[in-house]
């Protein structure tokens, strides 16, 4: 019944990628490339709604972010949003880096750096872990890794600053094998973990097989 009320809805709207302010949510007011036709729910501030509560739990004024999988933008600009900090924005693609960049410059009160790199176990070759990435450019209070199946592998390469700086994070996981992983290292450490299922409300259907969220606080 709500599928079809909401593309109903979506018809009578613009078409095209516009820079547009987003109308409601964690990230208002914040400007985005936004086509209503695939872009609403950020537009409304419903994109991956259930991690709201944990962001505003984690996201305070002054904390730094590393937003890793950042394509399109829209978490490093909650994340700027809420912390005024600065945040590292982790993009392996390159048109998706620059649409990023392009995106970022319509926000010229947000510190956002936009860092073109894969997030891994090893670095070189065009990889990078996130021990190193905190090394070179800040400590992050706060990690959001989505990277589509190499969560756990990135989480390899954070042991230094899992142990030493404590960063709270929020992990989408693509497989019980993955999520297993990611536990027990994150469990290694002393963080406690909620895991966060999709709502059903207005669900993403591109979310098939095993996919849900990792929220995990440190000890």
């Amino acid at each position: 019944m709500i599928r079809p009320v909401v593309r109903g809805f979506k018809a009578l709207l613009p078409s095209g990628r516009e820079y547009r302010k987003i109308a409601r949510g964690p990230a208002k007011g914040c400007v985005m490339a936004v086509d209503f036709r695939s872009d609403l729910k950020a537009y409304l501030g419903m994109f991956e709604y259930e991690l709201t509560p944990h962001f505003k739990r984690m996201l305070k004024p002054g904390s730094t972010c590393f937003d890793i999988g950042g394509s399109g933008g829209y978490h490093s600009l909650v994340m700027a949003k809420a912390t005024g900090g600065r945040v590292a924005s982790f993009e392996c693609n390159h048109d998706g880096a620059e649409e990023m960049r392009r995106i970022f410059a319509q926000n010229p009160g947000l510190s956002i750096e936009v860092i073109e790199a894969y997030v891994g176990a090893k670095n070189g070759d065009g990889f990078i872990t996130i021990d190193k990435a905190a090394r070179d450019f800040f400590v992050p209070n706060v990690i959001k890794l989505d990277i589509e199946g190499a969560e756990d592998s990135a989480l390899k390469g954070s042991s230094e600053t899992l142990a030493n700086h404590h960063p709270a994070l929020i992990i989408e996981v693509h497989g019980a094998d993955k999520e297993a992983n990611c536990i027990a290292l994150l469990h290694s450490f002393g963080y406690d973990i909620q895991v966060i299922n999709p709502g059903w409300f207005l669900k993403d259907p591109f979310r098939g097989g095993y996919n849900r969220w990792l929220a995990a606080y440190p000890p």
